[in-house]
């Protein structure tokens, strides 16, 4: 079976009540095209319906993902207006992931960016191997992310513009410092602990964990999070639409997605800003 043949999401369980989804898209960092979002939506819902108390996702390969499939035949929408309810669609998927009653846990390994940050920040627990890279480099040149604004209710105004006003990335270990992620783990020993979590979870009822999950949202959902999350698609809209953003898509059509990047990020090939300042 070639990778093309495979299925999207590798769904399978571990123990009594514990399930893992794994993208399976290694060739593109596992990014969140349509096809993978409704992958991992199924993949979440038969997992429900076998009996899955906890939900664990990671990536196969280099990534937990990318971010969103760089196609400009999606990404690039004839008006403002249609790209909006493109974006909104996007939003609703992290939006309903996260209200699932599943508990679920990111395991991040490998890259975690742009758009991945978004899915990762969907999930109720994060743990992070401690050499992972996580970060928003497009806005380097492609747009913000549905879930940017969250970033600083998470790492505080200051370190969240530290890192998206310049698309600098920050490792695992720096992303559980900062709470960013819920926890780091060596890489070599993460699978083993994120299981473990998630098995200790498990021994709650099931009906009491959704029931303190969504006492936990309650505080987010007050506070604004479905309202942030539109209007950062209605700016994420208003970004694709500059004039950086329509030029970087004009290379992309020209020299292609890899070419276009590496241009994109050679000015910042000095290093990361949290290195430079240390």
């Amino acid at each position: 079976m070639t990778e093309q043949d495979s299925p999207l999401v590798v769904l399978e369980e571990l123990s009594d009540g514990v399930w893992r989804a794994t993208m399976n898209s290694p060739r593109d960092r596992n990014a969140l095209s349509g096809a993978m979002r409704q992958a991992i939506m199924d993949a979440a819902g038969k997992a429900r319906t076998g009996g899955a108390k906890v939900l664990i996702v990671r990536g196969d390969g280099r990534a937990f993902s990318s971010g969103y499939k760089l196609d400009p035949g999606v990404m690039r929408p004839e008006t403002v207006a249609e790209d909006r309810i493109r974006l909104v669609e996007v939003g609703d998927f992290h939006r309903a992931f996260r209200e699932q009653p599943l508990i679920t846990i990111a395991q991040v390994e490998g890259y975690c960016l742009a758009g991945g940050t978004d899915f990762m920040l969907a999930h109720d627990v994060s743990v992070a191997a401690a050499d992972a890279s996580l970060g928003v480099p497009n806005v380097r040149g492609v747009g913000i992310t549905l879930l940017l604004p969250v970033w600083s209710w998470l790492l505080g105004p200051h370190r969240s513009k530290l890192l998206a006003l310049t698309g600098d990335t920050m490792t695992g270990a720096e992303a559980a410092e900062w709470g960013f992620v819920s926890a780091a783990s060596p890489a070599s020993e993460i699978e083993k602990r994120v299981v473990a979590l998630a098995e200790r979870m498990a021994r709650m009822p099931a009906e009491l964990l959704a029931i303190t999950k969504n006492a936990l949202n309650v505080a987010w959902d007050s506070a604004g999070f479905g309202d942030t999350v539109v209007r950062a698609c209605e700016l994420d809209a208003l970004a694709h639409a500059s004039r950086p953003v329509v030029e970087w898509w004009d290379k992309v059509e020209k020299s292609g997605v890899r070419s276009a990047i590496a241009d994109r990020d050679a000015p910042f090939a000095d290093g990361r800003i949290l290195d430079l300042l240390s």
